[in-house]
């Protein structure tokens, strides 16, 4: 099975429940990535638009690259009619995208996905000289009590393809060597409240997530609902992360 067709029949839940990307980027991908409304950015691994929605608030020409079918049909119903966004079937590996035609790349949530030698080549080939690439991950935060504990642990003990996903599941010096060392780091606060249906649905969102047809999701789901009840607060939980972004310059 590919990457990407690990989140077959997950699309509706990672559109509706995954944790949107906090406004503050946008200002720190104009300060740090040069994105102006005359950049024309390519969104890797775009999925179903959660950071395209983002940064079509730029004004930017964006080309949102998908591999998956059903997130690239999610993301059409979303941002289909917008004139300035154009979503293409490709790899980060293969985006068919023209040569030096890119002023800004982004992959939200993408990159552990991708094959970091033959991306970089790729994204070597279609950046303008001097454009920028910005990794971001929305991370969940480490703790010792609350939502965050309970669902940290829910996952480990009963998603037996569990990983550590996101940037904390890639090798330093695999983000290092796509950067030749030359990257910025930044981290701004983000968290998501969700009622028990969305609590749910987030964990549903994962690749490596048990389906509701497997055995033991009914322990699952009522491990999920006595987690809820012991962390409320107003008929919510709140699970909080750190939005993490790397940006710098490849192929130097």
């Amino acid at each position: 099975m590919s990457s990407w067709e690990r989140f077959n029949n997950r699309s509706e839940n990672y559109d509706h429940y995954r944790p949107r990307y906090p406004s503050k980027l946008i200002d720190l991908l104009r300060n740090e990535a040069d994105l102006t409304s005359n950049s024309i950015v390519a969104d890797i691994g775009s999925g179903t638009g959660l950071l395209a929605e983002l940064l079509l608030k730029s004004e930017c020409k964006l080309f949102c690259v998908e591999p998956n079918g059903e997130m690239r049909n999610i993301a059409h119903e979303k941002l289909g009619k917008v004139t300035n966004c154009s979503i293409i079937n490709g790899t980060a590996e293969n985006t068919s995208l023209p040569a030096s035609s890119i002023d800004l790349i982004t992959a939200g949530q993408a990159f552990h996905w991708f094959d970091p030698t033959e991306s970089s080549k790729e994204f070597t080939r279609i950046l303008k000289r001097g454009g920028n690439v910005a990794l971001v991950w929305n991370t969940r935060v480490k703790s010792d009590s609350g939502m965050n504990f309970e669902y940290e642990k829910l996952v480990k003990g009963y998603s037996k393809d569990y990983h550590s996903s996101g940037v904390r599941g890639i090798e330093k010096d695999i983000i290092i060597g796509f950067y030749n060392a030359d990257f910025r780091y930044f981290k701004l606060r983000n968290y998501q409240k969700l009622n028990l249906d969305g609590l749910l649905g987030r964990y549903l969102s994962s690749s490596y997530a048990l389906s509701e047809k497997e055995p033991g999701f009914g322990v699952l789901k009522r491990d999920f609902e006595n987690a809820f009840i012991r962390n409320e607060t107003g008929g919510h939980v709140t699970l909080e992360y750190e939005t993490e972004v790397f940006i710098g310059k490849i192929g130097k």
